[in-house]
């Protein structure tokens, strides 16, 4: 954006100087030719002939004279170039925040009716108590329960023991819908990313979602936002893998399949070590911004530009009139 610092300036000079551009473009032929008079024959038919072409050089004069006026009219108000930029904001206050923050794992398990089956949710359930007991102290985290809705959610928290109890009570009951966790899971991290913070996802499920479309359009946000999601399938069918694998690579993630209850253990040991081992080996670091706008003159571009005009000016007036001054 271009602003004048002087406005005024532009207002009073612009108008007297176009002004006694024009009265002294319209008045500089009769000066000179009182001053520098050639009386002959030849000269008035060459005058005649030669009118029309004067006229036009004439116009062009006056409106490159014009133009020229204008410039220094502008040059006088003082332009200048308003930019935005983003800057850092160094402070012992964001460098307490970023020893403050925690990364965060959020576990989000798949309790609906399918998951009852052959004691799935009970070596799931089994399996996350005791990773959870064995996780870092450095690390929070939260866990989501869901169904065809969320049942249970502990958003990430360092109190290990809320978390082991909402995991125990958890129960298998009802059908299968992934956008609720996965939504709830991106707004509690959403504010850890904004201060650089590793985080991670790891979803467990045994069943393809009734809302396909609605929680893959959530994808592409925790992809933008560097958010993995570490998933499980428990079973071979072939659209729920594939549906899991979609998740994990859509979001620079990671697939595992337990195909049976007897290597859920394991697998899912193996994606939670996994997710902890990402979140833990990014540094914890914030950087803040703030809007800073930046000026930059105009004045002796302008000026530039005006002198270039007259040089062309004087170098027209020569070319046609022999005169160099």
């Amino acid at each position: 954006m271009i602003v004048l610092k002087n406005p005024y300036a532009l207002l009073v000079t612009l108008p007297l100087l176009v002004l006694a551009t024009v009265l002294l473009h319209i008045a500089y032929p009769k000066l000179y030719t009182k001053s520098f008079a050639y009386r002959h024959t030849l000269v008035s038919v060459a005058v005649k002939r030669l009118g029309a072409g004067s006229r036009r050089r004439r116009a062009v004069s006056l409106a490159l004279k014009i133009v020229i006026a204008t410039l220094i009219s502008l040059a006088a108000a003082q332009p200048y170039i308003v930019t935005q930029q983003q800057v850092y904001i160094e402070s012992k206050q964001l460098s307490e925040l970023a020893f403050s923050v925690r990364p965060p794992l959020v576990i989000i398990l798949d309790t609906s009716g399918s998951m009852g089956e052959g004691g799935k949710i009970d070596v799931a359930k089994a399996t996350i108590i005791d990773f959870v007991k064995k996780l870092p102290q450095h690390v929070d985290v939260g866990f989501i329960d869901f169904a065809s809705n969320i049942k249970q959610a502990v958003a990430p928290t360092s109190n290990r023991g809320e978390v082991l109890w909402v995991v125990s009570r958890a129960v298998a009951e009802g059908g299968t819908m992934y956008g609720y966790p996965l939504k709830t899971a991106l707004n509690w991290l959403k504010p850890y990313r904004e201060v650089n913070a590793s985080t991670a996802v790891v979803f467990v499920s045994d069943g393809l979602p009734a809302d396909r479309n609605e929680y893959r359009a959530l994808l592409s946000e925790f992809k933008s936002l560097g958010i993995p999601i570490y998933t499980v399938f428990i079973g071979y069918e072939y659209e729920g893998v594939e549906e899991m694998k979609y998740i994990a690579t859509s979001t620079g993630g990671e697939a595992f399949v337990a195909e049976t209850v007897d290597k859920l253990a394991e697998v899912l040991n193996k994606a939670l070590e996994k997710a902890s081992q990402a979140i833990q080996r990014v540094e914890v670091s914030v950087k803040a911004t703030k809007t800073v706008e930046v000026y930059t003159p105009l004045t002796s571009i302008v000026l530039v530009i005006v002198s270039a005009l007259y040089l062309l000016y004087r170098f027209i007036a020569y070319r046609f009139s022999g005169v160099t001054f």
